[in-house]
């Protein structure tokens, strides 16, 4: 029995003309004015399908997608932040520090900082939300989860989004057939490239097909050929 554990990590420059239109194609640069920052976004369900693409043989103990932004400036933050929970009927909860709140399955933080404040939503992912980001044919993207964060008249210096995926397989041999996909699968569609090198006792495919072994314990990071 094996842990994996999958995180998927895309960030954004930011600007505060949100009005303005965005791409959605998963991992594609969207097409910006010359001076402007460059904007992305992709689709969870497009994450999901990357990261965890065969399910079979495992079992999800632990996941979350977060979209967190970086804001600048001095400003009542907390007073902006209950203006958003009003406007998307969010539950105001007890927090230690910061303000949080909840929406359904969606969590919400926003936390003050010395140059201005961080806000995040974040949608805990079990077994039951992965069946939902399969196969909901409206896929929810990061472009629309910022609309629940402060985005007008406000100086957004970054957002990132994050999903991660703790998952254990039945066998050893499933577990480095999962990890050989994900990563053979990523570098084969040109967006994606090793930061690095391979870690040491990465074995080489079988010549007659297939995906050799990985080893026991080892981190990969794949980066963005885009960005």
């Amino acid at each position: 029995m094996r842990w994996l554990v999958a995180a998927a990590l895309v960030g954004f420059a930011g600007c505060s003309k949100c009005g303005e239109k965005a791409a959605v194609d998963a991992g594609v640069a969207a097409p910006v004015a010359a001076k402007g920052p460059k904007k992305f976004s992709t689709d969870l369900r497009t994450v999901v399908l990357t990261i965890y693409p065969e399910y079979r043989g495992t079992n999800v103990k632990s996941g979350v997608a977060r979209l967190q932004r970086t804001l600048k400036g001095k400003a009542d933050w907390a007073a902006r932040t209950r203006e958003l929970f009003a406007k998307h009927h969010i539950t105001e909860t007890p927090a230690d520090g910061g303000l949080e709140g909840t929406f359904d399955l969606f969590h919400f933080r926003t936390d003050e900082t010395p140059t201005g404040a961080v806000a995040a939503i974040e949608l805990p992912v079990d077994g039951e939300t992965l069946g939902r980001l399969y196969t909901n044919p409206a896929s929810l993207s990061t472009l629309q989860l910022g609309l629940f964060l402060p985005r007008e008249n406000v100086d957004i210096e970054r957002d990132v989004f994050d999903f991660q995926l703790v998952y254990v397989t039945q066998t050893e041999h499933r577990a480095s057939f999962l990890t050989r996909q994900l990563v053979e699968l990523m570098l084969g569609n040109a967006q994606w490239k090793v930061e690095g090198a391979l870690p040491a006792g990465w074995e080489p495919n079988p010549n007659d097909g297939g995906y050799g072994e990985v080893p026991e314990n080892f981190s990969v990071k794949l980066v963005g050929v885009v960005d």
